[in-house]
């Protein structure tokens, strides 16, 4: 979701629930896990950096109540400073703090409907879960958050546009899981959504290989690509570079990996990503790699 989306989310509800003084608080929690999107300083050609890119740590339950923790005690610090207390006229309380943390955890939760998912439990693993819901930002869900934002830039909004807004988010989404549980329902594997919500890329997982189908709501699934999982490379050979840093990236960033042995290389792709299936991540669809045969 949106930064705009993110912050409406919890304002809203807490606006009608007559809590405003707790609004600033629930904003700040609400926008916080998007701190990841100014994390140049773990630069990119570092692999073991993967898990600071966007959508990473700060976006685990750990990472996002680590961060409301240390926005309540910078706010709580600031508020004790004369020059800055004038800013938080009923204190930074407890209460305040929850409503940072109820924020943010919200914002986990609008980020797990979506592909391609975020690593929910690290930092016990980084491995990426999601409800499968929206291909990523929700298209319906930001122009009606940009809708309420022009009201509330210029002065127009009002309670019934408030109510109006929940009516029509909680709309979409219960929508779009609908068409969601349809969708997995009538195929096999894992249905994933695009822009136009009556399609869906459909991914079979066997042993061996990943058969990909395109599937339409209205007239059924496609025809099928077949990638094979393993060339000239068993899956042991392969478990014997699974935890370099490199590896781990590219398994983290992609929706299939295909491994191939070339000579003295081994050569791991996203298919996906690499044939503009999925657009997004668009970095570290592929990866070749020197391959040293284990000792006997």
């Amino acid at each position: 979701m949106d930064s705009f989306t993110h912050a409406f989310a919890i304002a809203i509800p807490l606006l009608l629930a007559g809590n405003a003084i707790l609004v600033p608080f629930a904003v700040i929690g609400a926008v916080i896990p998007d701190i990841d999107g100014i994390f140049f300083f773990f630069p990119d050609n570092e692999p073991s950096h993967y898990i600071f890119t966007h959508g990473g740590i700060t976006h685990s339950i750990a990472g996002a109540a680590f961060l409301s923790f240390a926005a309540f005690i910078a706010l709580k610090f600031l508020s004790g400073i004369s020059r800055f207390g004038q800013f938080f006229p009923e204190g930074v309380t407890l209460i305040a703090g929850f409503a940072i943390l109820a924020g943010a955890m919200l914002h986990i939760f609008l980020d797990y409907l979506a592909y391609p998912g975020i690593p929910l439990i690290w930092p016990f693993s980084t491995e990426k879960f999601t409800l499968g819901i929206f291909p990523g930002p929700s298209l319906p869900i930001l122009i009606a958050s940009l809708a309420l934002l022009s009201l509330v830039l210029t002065g127009r909004v009002g309670i019934g546009h408030y109510q109006a807004y929940m009516i029509v988010f909680l709309a979409i989404i219960l929508i779009y899981a609908g068409i969601a549980a349809y969708a997995n329902t009538e195929t096999e594997g894992r249905a994933i959504p695009t822009m136009n919500p009556v399609h869906w890329i459909t991914i079979v997982e066997t042993d061996n290989s990943f058969a990909v189908q395109p599937y339409d709501i209205r007239h059924g699934t496609g025809g099928e690509t077949l990638y094979r999982k393993y060339t000239n490379i068993t899956p042991d050979e392969l478990a014997s570079i699974a935890m370099l840093p490199e590896v781990k990236r590219l398994y983290y960033h992609s929706y299939i990996v295909t491994a191939e042995r070339r000579g003295g290389s081994i050569l791991l792709r996203d298919p996906l990503r690499e044939e503009k299936v999925f657009r997004y991540p668009l970095d570290h669809s592929s990866l070749e790699i020197p391959y040293l045969s284990p000792l006997p």
